[in-house]
């Protein structure tokens, strides 16, 4: 290309952009459920989806939910990791790793986690779930 090649080389030129189903989470004629896929897994295990921050709050109206994954149900969104943390416990009483939470991520998806894990002597959210990329998010609105 920087030596005056054509594009054409490359590959045919499309008029529109098709969009990717899996890409896009689907909301239900009631608009009570979302159902979403797991898009990403990182490096730590962490169980990234397509269903963004916005997208949630948009949906959702504030009302209560359930979020579903594989056997695993969430009630509850943290801000951060470490809000699975009670820090009123004394420190050598306190029993939060390898918690199950969900997140928002710095990405604003949401995402499915374990507090502290551990890939190599513990496990990871993807690991220890049994979830892979296209796998199945569901959030229920009460």
């Amino acid at each position: 290309m920087s030596r005056g090649g054509k594009l054409e080389v490359i590959g045919k030129s499309i008029s529109k952009i098709k969009s990717v189903k899996h890409l896009t989470p689907f909301i239900n004629e009631s608009k009570n459920q979302i159902i979403g896929n797991v898009i990403y897994i990182d490096n730590y295990g962490n169980v990234i989806t397509n269903i963004t921050k916005s997208f949630f709050r948009e949906i959702s109206k504030s009302r209560e939910f359930e979020i579903s994954v594989r056997n695993y149900k969430f009630k509850k969104i943290h801000s951060k990791y470490s809000d699975i943390v009670n820090f009123s416990i004394d420190q050598s009483k306190r029993n939060n790793d390898g918690q199950a939470l969900a997140i928002f991520n710095s990405s604003l998806n949401l995402e499915i986690a374990i507090y502290k894990s551990n890939p190599v002597n513990f496990g990871t959210a993807a690991s220890l779930m049994g979830l892979n990329v296209l796998d199945t998010v569901t959030i229920n609105f009460k």
